[in-house]
């Protein structure tokens, strides 16, 4: 009986000594783990705290057709970004050219203005243009479907 007991405990003490080596690896690894950790929640926890109101907030708010939809744009986003670079932003560099193009178009009719203006008989014809014109809107507001879009006939000499 002595022996038995003395065999038991022989075997609880080894099962007891790989439970200590199990346990001495656990806490090896945990302390590996431990130390790759705390300095990353050390240099994150300030920012994490200080977001986590605004995190809450956003999570109560957003349905999943919203994180859907937000999904779907960062997907898209290489594409928007090369159609903004190729397609959208050179025209909006060409824009800064249309004020000259437009200011050098004005100083041409102008130009033109006046050399109609030297013309021997243009009061006449201004002033039969603008009879024309009054004619032509009168009609139109008057619902004349005569003119269907077209220039009516120009009569006189």
């Amino acid at each position: 009986a002595a022996e038995s007991t003395i065999a038991r405990s022989d075997g609880a003490i080894t099962a007891a000594e790989s439970t200590i080596a199990r346990s001495d690896g656990a806490v090896a690894a945990a302390e590996g783990v431990l130390g790759r950790t705390a300095p990353l929640v050390e240099t994150y926890e300030g920012p994490l705290l200080a977001l986590a109101p605004a995190v809450r907030r956003l999570a109560a708010s957003l349905d999943p057709a919203e994180v859907d939809a937000m999904i779907t744009f960062i997907d898209r986003l290489p594409q928007l970004m090369t159609h903004l670079d190729e397609d959208v932003l050179p025209v909006l560099g060409s824009l800064g050219n249309v004020g000259a193009d437009v200011h050098d178009l004005l100083d041409t009719m102008q130009d033109l203005r006046q050399v109609v203006k030297g013309f021997p008989g243009s009061r006449l014809f201004r002033r039969r243009g603008a009879e024309e014109i009054a004619e032509n809107e009168q009609r139109e507001s008057d619902g004349d479907p005569s003119l269907d879009g077209q220039e009516p006939e120009r009569t006189g000499s």
